[in-house]
């Protein structure tokens, strides 16, 4: 659900909380896709078919943690925003800590001596960096309603809390705006964010650097659409498990629902024809109402995650005016919809020209469905207000 009408774009800042102190900028464009074509996340728009193997991706890890003095998970943060080059991520390294580089020549060789702000550092405390791919995966699809300015602030800090403690290593979020983007990447250095706009509202992807391999993106316009709406699509992959991954914020209000049903089609489509190497996961606050959705037909091999997982009726309703009170009608009737879901694709590996035994060699490609679950059902501490007007989605798959 969304408001058509762009809102003035406010500072967090303004909500009075003193326990921030991180400036505020209105950037977001660093991993940023527009128009139709397919985009790199490289400034200098380098080819992502030139990914190295696993080997010599876990090799450059392990020289740039020698070079720099700290670890492979830090390695992989600044490796793989900049296309496994050493030279150019050793660099980035040094030149973007705070206090610089300093030569001291007091001894008989120089000695480097690096100051530096350890946010990304004390973002991976805990973390235990392996070279065995993780065997499962939870994705968080969330419209987190940046075009309300009420107690923004401290509701995307909700938001940003729920990620940190459930720890996805995917998140679709829908109705991101500049100020809500920039507040969000300076708190989660552990995810690589990869944003479908830069102005008004727009759809985000966040991947989790330790555990989740970015490929590359594109974003695909929807041609009709009066909002501003379109498709963002990512490739990763986890270990053997290639990952397509879909996210959008389809045409909002009852009145536009054919534009939404050519959205949905527009969808299906991408999904249905992904190569088949690829589990699909398209997600997002989609408006879609049942009787939309059986007008343009369900797609073969696709599944509903929340009907696959039972049904369950506690997980049914996203968009639920009984329960969240951020949002009310005047009337005594609150309604409830499942305006938001997720559906998955899987792999088919019968389909695949590899080997059995290279298949074996290289592990488990297939996601499935174990879990499916709502967050953001506590209200905000000090405030009347939940995160967002909608339930976030919680899916977790696990890679057999």
């Amino acid at each position: 659900m969304s408001n058509t009408k762009d809102k003035s774009i406010i500072d967090l800042d303004d909500d009075n909380d003193d326990d921030d102190d991180i400036p505020l900028s209105h950037r977001a464009n660093q991993h940023t896709s527009s128009g139709n074509s397919t985009l790199s996340v490289s400034d200098e728009n380098e080819d992502d078919s030139h990914i190295p193997s696993r080997e010599t991706c876990q090799a450059l890890t392990e020289q740039f943690a020698q070079v720099t003095g700290t670890d492979t998970a830090l390695a992989q943060f600044f490796l793989q925003d900049r296309q496994w080059d050493l030279e150019r991520s050793v660099n980035a390294f040094f030149e973007s800590k705070k206090g610089g580089v300093k030569v001291l020549q007091d001894g008989e060789e120089n000695e480097l001596v690096v100051t530096f702000d350890s946010k990304m550092v004390e973002a991976l405390e805990g973390v235990q960096v392996s070279t065995v791919a993780p065997s499962k995966f939870s994705i968080i699809s969330w419209n987190i309603d940046g075009l309300e300015p009420s107690c923004l602030k401290k509701r995307t800090k909700a938001v940003i809390k729920t990620i940190e403690e459930e720890r996805p290593d995917v998140v679709f979020l829908q109705e991101v705006v500049p100020v809500t983007y920039s507040y969000m990447e300076e708190r989660l250095p552990q995810y690589m964010f990869i944003a479908a706009g830069s102005e008004g509202y727009f759809t985000t992807m966040l991947l989790l650097r330790t555990t989740v391999y970015f490929d590359g993106h594109e974003l695909v316009s929807f041609p009709s659409t009066v909002m501003s709406r379109n498709l963002l699509v990512v490739d990763a992959h986890i270990g053997a498990c290639n990952l397509r991954l879909m996210t959008s914020h389809l045409e909002s209000m009852a009145e536009h629902s054919e534009e939404r049903k050519k959205q949905l089609n527009m969808a299906f489509d991408r999904v249905t024809c992904a190569p088949s190497k690829f589990n699909v996961i398209f997600g997002g606050d989609l408006n879609l109402r049942d009787k939309e959705l059986a007008a343009v037909g369900m797609p073969s091999r696709v599944d509903d995650v929340w009907e696959a997982t039972g049904k369950r009726l506690a997980a049914q309703y996203t968009w639920d005016l009984t329960r969240n009170t951020n949002k009310q009608m005047a009337s005594k009737f609150q309604p409830r919809c499942r305006f938001d879901r997720m559906y998955l694709r899987r792999s088919d590996k019968s389909a695949s020209p590899a080997s059995k035994e290279k298949e074996i060699k290289e592990g488990p490609s297939v996601a499935v469905i174990r879990h499916f679950g709502l967050v953001g059902l506590k209200k905000v501490q000090g405030t009347q207000a939940f995160p967002s007007d909608h339930w976030g989605l919680h899916a977790h798959f696990e890679i057999v």
